[in-house]
């Protein structure tokens, strides 16, 4: 089978016809009455069907954070959601715009809306912290509420002691989302803000040291590549939608035919769907497979070293500056000729990757033959210890191969995205400290120990206060991605500590047992808005309506 058909049971189907068969071919999104859309266009109305007749059809999106948001459409009868579905009247020949279409995530918007989970009134916490135990009270209770502990945490020890926690929720709303809480925290004086991500932070970190800053190439230039080399990278399960990069990739392999290699401990839907070779290999070992990858090229002089020693520091000691020691450059490390000596060889990388030594040799030579390679990295391999090492070392395979700056390749990151600029809600926070993402817990037990040197701390050189009051909205951090949740239980269990806790959801999380006072939220098909592409959309960039298609359910509240 060509390596470009998708070897399952839909035969000789080329990627193009998968998505399209697959309905992940939808329109470019809405902003009624501003931007004239494809699902906009005056045309011939289709039959409606008789059981239509009464349905009312609104406009919304899909928020779940894949980094795409899909529009959807909302059929209500009798005030109740029936369905969601997809733009169906139109192509891609409507004003030759890709209709954007979303996948499973999105169409099960509905189950979401009325998932027996969500919260449906205001709750005060009636038990010990941490037990899950709560009673109703009225929304003008829990507002004087949270007035009081604001007044009370700011006059006792400071806006600084009040921290808006980190989260990447199904909310991007930009009125009554996130911002909206964060401009009513600005007007009180401010609030102890974040910085970075729990979904790549040591990839942020460690890429400016590389490239001086995060730069990466739009997977669309794929389409002008001759191999995709993908460590992790898993688009098909990660970014499914016809919103963003899956679509977009595929779309540009089914003009460039590139062999397509997937490096990954798991067989990913993407190996399929990509058609791509799959490498197996033991989780944690990616940065010794490079190595041994440059091994080779070195080896077999298929490295680029007009460009490496022109435009790079450090790959080898006549490109080392002069204040670092002798054999420290990367060069000497894959030789041997390190502070370790060993010699990065196929060998050694086999018995640790897991990837034999043939087909390690017959990669490198894959990759430096290349005449147009393009190389990416997910990120779940740069979750573990020392796992920027992991990701800087993908970072070197295109520098050392020269397959940098040049249509059709990148820099060994992800692949870039173009957001639609919309003017933000929040205004400029007063308080000007901000903390690593995941030095929140440490932040409430030693805060006033923290500096710019010990903890990371940007804005100010150290903190004043330990926090006191976390404000959790579409945040469930606390109970699901932070790590040592043992620990963390311990520290949001002593109330001496952190002294109030809000958390405002639209469900029942985990980290909703931690809270002091508990708010419903509403979902996105209960509420008026607009929103964005959001940050894995590739080049399709667009805006979406969303219109309350509902009215709020229960006791629950829009924040404006």
């Amino acid at each position: 089978m060509h390596k470009n058909k998708i070897n399952t049971q839909f035969g000789e189907l080329s990627r193009r016809e998968f998505i399209q068969t697959s309905a992940t071919v939808a329109g470019v999104a809405a902003v009624a009455g501003s931007i004239t859309l494809p699902f906009a266009v005056q045309a011939k109305t289709p039959a409606i069907m008789p059981d239509e007749v009464s349905e009312k059809i609104s406009y919304s999106a899909c928020l779940v954070n894949c980094g795409s948001r899909c529009p959807l459409k909302v059929h209500v009868k009798d005030g109740v959601i029936s369905r969601i579905s997809n733009e169906t009247m139109y192509d891609d020949s409507t004003l030759g715009e890709h209709q954007i279409r979303p996948c499973l995530r999105g169409r099960s918007v509905r189950w979401k809306t009325y998932n027996p989970d969500r919260l449906k009134y205001p709750m005060v916490r009636v038990g010990k912290r941490g037990e899950g135990k709560f009673k109703k009270i009225s929304w003008d209770e829990a507002t004087t509420i949270i007035a009081e502990k604001l007044k009370y945490t700011i006059d006792k020890y400071g806006n600084d002691a009040i921290y808006y926690q980190y989260g990447s929720g199904s909310t991007g709303a930009n009125l009554h989302g996130r911002a909206a809480c964060k401009r009513l925290l600005s007007l009180t004086g401010g609030f102890l803000g974040d910085y970075g991500t729990y979904s790549y932070a040591q990839l942020m970190e460690i890429t400016p040291y590389v490239y001086g800053s995060v730069e990466e190439s739009y997977l669309s230039e794929i389409q002008n590549s001759d191999l995709v080399v993908m460590f992790g990278h898993n688009l098909a399960e990660t970014r499914m939608s016809g919103g963003g990069q899956f679509y977009e990739t595929l779309n540009a392999l089914d003009k460039s035919k590139a062999k397509v290699i997937i490096i990954d401990p798991r067989r990913t839907d993407s190996v399929t769907t990509l058609g791509a070779e799959w490498i197996p290999i033991y989780p944690g070992t990616d940065a010794a497979l490079v190595a041994a990858l440059g091994y080779v090229m070195i080896e077999e002089q298929l490295t680029d070293e007009e460009f490496l020693k022109n435009y790079c520091v450090g790959w080898d000691e006549s490109t080392l500056p002069a204040s670092a020691p002798r054999n420290a450059s990367y060069k000497d490390y894959i030789l041997g000729n390190g502070p370790d000596g060993i010699a990065k060889t196929p060998e050694w990388a086999s018995k640790l990757t897991g990837i034999s030594v043939a087909r390690i040799k017959q990669l490198a030579r894959e990759i430096g033959n290349a005449n147009r390679a393009w190389i990416s990295q997910g990120w779940g391999l740069q979750r573990t210890e020392n796992g920027e090492q992991a990701c800087r070392s993908i970072m070197m395979l295109p520098l050392m191969s020269g397959n940098i700056g040049r249509a059709g390749t990148n820099t060994g990151l992800w692949g870039n995205s173009y957001a639609y600029p919309v003017a933000g809600f929040a205004l400029p926070n007063p308080v000007k400290a901000l903390i690593p993402t995941y030095m929140w817990s440490e932040a409430i037990v030693r805060g006033k120990e923290l500096t710019a040197e010990n903890g990371g701390i940007k804005g100010v050189d150290k903190l004043n206060n330990d926090i006191k009051f976390m404000w959790c909205y579409s945040s469930n951090v606390i109970g699901n991605q932070h790590g040592d949740l043992n620990k963390t239980h311990e520290i949001l269990a002593d109330e001496s500590k952190c002294e109030f806790i809000l958390v405002w959801d639209n469900h029942d999380t985990p980290s909703a047992k931690y809270a002091d006072l508990l708010l419903p939220d509403v979902t996105t098909v209960e509420t008026n808005d607009l929103i964005n592409n959001s940050y894995a959309s590739g080049a399709y960039h667009y805006l979406v309506r969303l219109q309350n298609a509902i009215e709020p359910l229960w006791e629950n509240r829009p924040k404006l």
